[in-house]
């Protein structure tokens, strides 16, 4: 899939329990962690899902990426 099929595709995916933010303060910070990045959409749907639950994110971390064609 392209990078905006792969975004539709996850659109929605994730989400955060609410008894996982009730563990949470507002001064965490939270870095969204990945094994690989290809498009980039698996780790915007998370950061997305984390924020809609009031968390914020200050960055992302990944172990490789593909290579852009």
């Amino acid at each position: 899939l392209g990078a905006s099929a792969r975004a539709g595709n996850l659109a929605g995916a994730h989400r955060v329990r609410p008894r996982s933010v009730g563990r949470l303060h507002g001064d965490e910070t939270l870095v969204v962690v990945d094994d690989l990045i290809t498009t980039g959409a698996s780790l915007a749907e998370a950061a997305r899902a984390l924020r809609a639950a009031g968390l914020a994110v200050r960055g992302a971390a990944v172990i490789a990426a593909t290579s852009r064609r």
